[in-house]
């Protein structure tokens, strides 16, 4: 989620690591992840049941005060039940739901001073839960029907090395799901040698149809490599071998936090919809949608095993 890269679909940018990188569309692999990682008990889970975000197990983080802006992204992340709160009546959720619901607000000044037309929310669970192997999974609603583009929801985890003066990308990050209102969601890895544009990422259409329904996008981590999943379809495996191999630097032994967050704009839209204006990958029609209200990223549930 930190540095961008351009357009997954199609493939592997670079022909040194075309195996590293694959575009699926639809095509089922086999979910075989037995010599992976074992899940024989839940050590982290959340509907989302309470009336509010339950701040023992997320972290709301905020724009100007936790980091500043990267990626060129239009949104300041504010701590505010306008972008951040549970809806218990949304169609086909178990239960609560987490919104994260950008807003348009011209001219919102950041603690840091900066100035911003959106405000959005981000959350994580660091400080509040950490692991190292398992799987980790969560059931997503993308907003707009994944068709406004420019809008960037994201679900992902971040080395917790970073706490201790481990800069990104050397403590490591994983992205589990991206969307940019496209019909395609991506995943990646991103390490000291390859972030940013970087080679190590898959995309994938949904072969029946609706990118905008209820779906789990899932990442099984073990000490050798790590697998996708999208409803339990496998649409990328990497491992610690075939990063290796190519001379770099494998970063996913050390404990990992989660980040669900709703970004706009910025150098990853940007880079597949070519929009430059009113917003650097944000066009006029999905600005309208924001500030209509009618954007919103929803979350079933969270879960890891271990």
């Amino acid at each position: 989620m930190r540095g961008r890269r351009k357009q997954l679909v199609g493939g592997a940018a670079l022909a040194l690591t075309a195996l590293l990188s694959v575009s699926a569309t639809g095509a089922a692999s086999p979910a075989d992840s037995a010599d992976s990682v074992g899940t024989s008990a839940v050590t982290f889970f959340d509907d989302f049941s309470g009336s509010n975000l339950d701040r023992s197990k997320w972290k709301v983080l905020k724009t100007g005060e936790n980091f500043g802006t990267v990626n060129n992204e239009q949104q300041a992340y504010v701590d505010s039940s306008e972008t951040i709160y549970i809806d218990h009546n949304v169609a086909g959720a178990s239960g609560g739901t987490l919104a994260l619901h950008p807003r348009y607000r011209p001219g919102h000044q950041a603690p840091d001073g900066r100035s911003y037309d959106f405000i959005s929310g981000r959350v994580s669970t660091q400080d509040r839960f950490e692991f190292t192997y398992g799987r980790y999974e969560a059931r997503i609603k993308l907003p707009e029907n994944a068709n406004a583009s420019g809008l960037w929801p994201a679900w992902w985890s971040l080395g917790a090395k970073i706490d201790e003066g481990e800069p990104w990308p050397t403590n490591g990050e994983v992205d589990v799901m991206e969307n940019v209102g496209e019909p395609w969601t991506s995943v990646a890895l991103h390490g000291p040698e390859y972030h940013g544009d970087t080679p190590v990422n898959a995309s994938q259409s949904f072969p029946n149809g609706d990118p905008g329904g209820w779906h789990t996008y899932r990442a099984d981590w073990w000490n050798g490599g790590f697998t996708f999943f999208v409803d339990d379809r496998q649409i990328y495996r990497i491992t610690k071998a075939e990063i290796e191999q190519n001379g770099w630097t494998w970063v996913y032994d050390d404990p990992q936090y989660m980040i669900l967050n709703f970004a706009l704009g910025g150098t990853y839209p940007q880079g597949v919809n070519g929009v430059t204006q009113p917003y650097p990958g944000l066009p006029q029609s999905t600005v309208d949608k924001v500030a209509s209200g009618s954007a919103r990223y929803l979350i079933d549930w969270v879960r890891v095993s271990q």
